[in-house]
């Protein structure tokens, strides 16, 4: 009579025993995971609260001749019932400034500052947006980048509503366009599980980070911390370090749903991503130390419930363990994958990232170590 999975568990060394209860936390640290973080992002309801009384829309653009032009009549063209654009044009050497004098002439209430390469000694967006967060006219400033694009003509009043009476700050999604490609795949799947992860810390009452294409605050809160004087020096750090800094668990919000986010076009080639996200892992050890350790338990349960379950299955090849084994892997897939597909509902993102998650975040897993461990060994160069 075969001997049972259970009396087996008795004859493990302490190597298989240690890598089974390796097995099983890393599992239910993966579950626990998506339920706490990645599912609650989607609970996020249409923002409560009145709109705001003006809302000032700004964009830093640097030789975005070409993507101004089909911005700023999406922007002009949103249904709110008061608002201003600022475009702040950060030492372009394109068309940029002859383009934007040809759109006031259709729009001459949006609001241009220019800014002369000499004066500004290209020092970053950071200069270029807190002239524009001055500029502004009203409170509550809403921020997107030149190549993004609102998904619809309510993007304004949903970003907005409730900042300034009961919320401070509101996190927004921004996703990338379809193109055909596996890198393209990739790094919309790279945007959708870091949107995951900062509205789902946000919803949790632990916000962190938002992105600067899709992110809405008060001048209030900017300037009560000072802006950027803490990081003023670091290129990057303008979305997410600004919100580590001013947000809390009472006056932050996040906006999880189809007609508030933005949509961006993505780098075509993997040098240009990759160089994207070294500069974004320059910021994160930034972050408090409770959500560093909580954000470095996804990937290493990740990889120890691989590690672990491919080790035990090399020194006790049983098949009722096997069975085990692939039973929880199969489980956390599945768990995964009802998650996931909440979440690309909600937003009406393509679903051929969902079919590929498994393999997507086996990459990026890869991806984001390599990347990590370049900014360790090779300290960044100034970013242009």
């Amino acid at each position: 009579m075969e001997k049972t999975f259970a009396i087996w568990i008795w004859k493990f060394s302490t190597v298989e025993l240690s890598l089974l209860v390796l097995v099983a936390l890393s599992f239910l640290v993966q579950v626990y995971y998506n339920l706490k973080y990645f599912l609650s992002a989607t609970k996020g309801k249409k923002s409560e609260g009145d709109s705001p009384d003006g809302v000032s829309v700004i964009v830093c653009a640097r030789n975005e001749e070409a993507n101004l032009m089909e911005l700023i009549p999406v922007i002009m063209e949103q249904d709110f019932h008061k608002f201003q654009l600022i475009v702040v044009n950060d030492s372009s050497w394109d068309d940029t400034a002859d383009i934007l004098k040809a759109l006031q002439v259709s729009y001459p209430s949006m609001h241009v500052i220019e800014i002369n390469e000499d004066k500004q000694m290209m020092q970053g967006k950071k200069f270029a947006l807190t002239l524009g967060i001055k500029a502004a006219m009203y409170d509550v400033v809403l921020l997107t980048d030149a190549d993004c694009r609102p998904t619809s003509s309510h993007w304004i009043s949903e970003m907005t509503q409730g900042v300034g009476e009961r919320k401070e700050i509101a996190l927004g999604f921004s996703g990338y366009r379809k193109y055909p490609g596996y890198l393209n795949k990739l790094i919309r799947f790279d945007a959708f599980i870091t949107g995951l992860n900062y509205l789902g810390f946000a919803k949790n009452g632990r916000p962190y980070m938002g992105v600067g294409r899709n992110l809405c605050y008060t001048k209030t809160a900017f300037f009560r911390i000072g802006g950027f004087r803490t990081h003023y020096k670091l290129a990057s750090g303008d979305d997410d370090l600004f919100v580590k800094e001013a947000s809390t668990a009472r006056n932050t919000q996040n906006v999880f749903h189809y007609e508030a986010q933005t949509v961006s076009e993505p780098h075509k080639t993997f040098a240009k991503w990759s160089f994207q996200k070294k500069r974004h892992f320059t910021t994160a050890p930034l972050y408090k130390g409770s959500v560093k350790f909580s954000l470095m338990l996804w990937p290493l349960t990740y990889f120890s419930l691989w590690m672990a379950a491919i080790g035990l299955s090399i020194l006790y090849p049983n098949p009722a363990l096997l069975g085990v084994l692939g039973g929880l892997i199969f489980i956390r897939y599945v768990v995964q994958f009802i998650v996931l597909n909440v979440s690309c509902n909600k937003l009406k993102i393509s679903k051929d990232i969902l079919w590929l998650f498994p393999l997507l975040e086996k990459h990026l897993f890869l991806v984001h170590s390599m990347l990590y461990l370049h900014n360790l060994v090779r300290k960044p160069q100034k970013w242009n």
